[in-house]
């Protein structure tokens, strides 16, 4: 199906049966990604007296029952309530049609070497700077999509605590906000250090005008960096966050 898209004077058409998928599957198998000291997520059949949900096990139908930390154990969408006691819940934030979005791909460089800020220690760590965004965009788009070098498929499968992801620097957040970027999307589990005394600085300097912050993306190869449109798939859950899948269409 093709849809006519108008953006900056322009109409786009955007064929809906080429969208591609930037979200981590998430099979239930042990395998997905983790962050935070986070357990696997789990999919065990309901039991209620002699029923149990499992076709596997000889019940009359499948009836999983989820256990999911949804901030670190795959791709997700958040909103301010993320950081802030907020009556905001990620369906009121999150765009239901498309919208205009950017892709683009940088390489985390060492803290060491940068004067970019950031509101704790970073000394010898991997991070996005404000230079790795300016370098690759200048224009303002409503979302903001970021793949990191290397994009090996290990970000299928990751455990964070071991490996850990770059993360932003003060500086590279307040140019995202600088160019008005609406909806922030990265392949990395947290825009902001792990350990950085729970102040998640990034989050909240970009939440002051910013709607949505997705995470643990992954973003193919095949996919070039530029312009295009971008759907971000949630179910209505009122709540900060909600497992997501954005689907972004090349133009």
């Amino acid at each position: 199906m093709i849809v006519q898209a108008k953006y900056d004077g322009r109409v786009y058409d955007v064929d809906m049966d080429k969208g591609i998928d930037l979200s981590i599957e998430n099979n239930f198998s042990g395998n997905a990604p983790i962050f935070y000291g986070s357990e696997q997520p789990k999919a065990i059949p309901q039991r209620y007296g002699d029923f149990v949900g499992d076709l596997k096990t000889g019940g009359s139908c499948n009836v999983p029952v989820i256990s999911c930390n949804i901030h670190c154990t795959g791709t997700h969408t958040e909103c301010i309530s993320h950081v802030l006691d907020s009556k905001v819940r990620i369906p009121d934030k999150c765009p239901k049609g498309l919208i205009p979005a950017y892709v683009i791909t940088v390489q985390p460089e060492s803290s060491n070497y940068i004067e970019d800020l950031y509101h704790c220690d970073i000394s010898d760590h991997l991070v996005i700077s404000k230079r790795n965004i300016k370098q690759k965009i200048l224009k303002s788009y409503q979302a903001l999509i970021i793949r990191t070098l290397p994009n090996d498929k290990s970000k299928l499968t990751r455990n964070y605590d071991e490996h850990p992801a770059p993360f932003f620097t003060n500086d590279a957040t307040d140019y995202i906000c600088e160019l008005g970027v609406k909806h922030l999307l990265v392949d990395i589990p947290s825009i902001d250090k792990p350990d950085d005394g729970g102040m998640l600085g990034n989050h909240r300097s970009f939440f002051k005008k910013g709607d949505t912050i997705s995470e643990l993306l992954f973003i193919p190869d095949s996919l070039r960096d530029g312009f295009g449109f971008l759907q971000i798939q949630i179910p209505s859950w009122s709540l900060d966050s909600a497992p997501s899948r954005p689907i972004f269409f090349p133009i």
